[in-house]
């Protein structure tokens, strides 16, 4: 089997990886540390496996007996403050790698503090896509990735496989979702969420891309989710999700058949029946409008 992957520093014998199905070749490699919180808390979803957040994003990391795959360090006070929470669950465990969900700052930062903190250099990895970009901003917090991939990468550490998925564009065009199919637990950011508004008016969402990634991600086996903001979800999560985005597109496009205006649509289509998520009162008119723009900008 050909796997097209790169990696800039870290050899395959000493990171322990096995590569599946990638598509991509190696990617030459929103800025700024994200804020800390000063409260963080860390839960065990499954044998081994912790999510930690802070008040408003969420991370996870695996503990496997070749040491401890970290995801998305949020930012460098916040990494530290996993990487205390690592050294509490995991004594002497190092630190195996780290993976970005996508490289947006408030998720992808903080991995040198990360290292740092755990005494231990580690590969990065990420989408291809993520790679230009990050190496484009050149900030320190965020470095780019040693190892890239396209479609699909499988870590292996300690016998335990972490498999990386990549569904097609949507909170960005390099969003990975984790899936360790062993424990049937997942790991997805931004893109989807557990009953909670698409954020604002979804400019920085790529449709028809969204809607398929969706779809994609109800597919993969995992009983558990750990979203990048706000608490855990499930595959009925997922599902509720798409219904949500498949309603909303489907009210704007009557809206635009019948001739109604943004303001119109923004102020006649509810949807009652997700009144009770997260941010409804804040973004849900919102959402109307970045819906109504994209049907209208594809003919209506």
């Amino acid at each position: 089997m050909r796997a097209d992957w790169c990696v800039r520093r870290w050899p395959v014998a000493m990171v322990g990886l096995t590569i599946a199905l990638a598509s991509a070749g190696c990617a030459a490699g929103e800025g700024g540390d994200a804020p800390a919180s000063g409260v963080h808390r860390t839960t065990e979803v499954g044998p081994g496996v912790f999510a930690f957040e802070n008040a408003s994003h969420r991370t996870m990391f695996v503990v496997t007996d070749a040491g401890v795959v970290a995801f998305d360090p949020i930012s460098m006070d916040d990494a530290r403050a996993m990487a205390a929470e690592i050294a509490r669950v995991a004594p002497g465990q190092p630190l195996a790698a780290v993976v970005y969900s996508h490289e947006h700052a408030d998720h992808a930062s903080g991995a040198p503090a990360l290292m740092e903190a755990l005494g231990a250099e580690a590969p990065i990895v990420a989408h291809a896509n993520a790679a230009a970009p990050l190496a484009a901003r050149a900030d320190p917090a965020q470095p780019p990735p040693d190892l890239t991939f396209g479609d699909r990468l499988t870590l292996h550490f300690g016998g335990r496989p972490i498999e990386l998925h990549y569904l097609g564009p949507n909170h960005s065009d390099n969003s990975v979702v984790a899936l360790l199919p062993e424990d049937r637990i997942a790991f997805a950011v931004d893109f989807v969420s557990h009953d909670r508004m698409g954020y604002q008016d979804l400019a920085s969402f790529s449709f028809p891309g969204q809607f398929e990634s969706l779809r994609r991600l109800s597919e993969l086996p995992f009983d558990v989710i750990v979203l990048g903001h706000g608490e855990n979800g499930d595959k009925a999560s997922v599902e509720r999700q798409i219904a949500y985005y498949d309603d909303l597109r489907d009210a704007a496009q009557e809206a635009v058949s019948a001739g109604l205006s943004e303001d119109e649509a923004a102020a006649s289509i509810r949807l009652e029946q997700y009144s009770d998520w997260l941010n409804y009162d804040q973004w849900f008119e919102l959402n109307v409008r970045g819906m109504y723009r994209w049907v209208t900008s594809q003919g209506g």
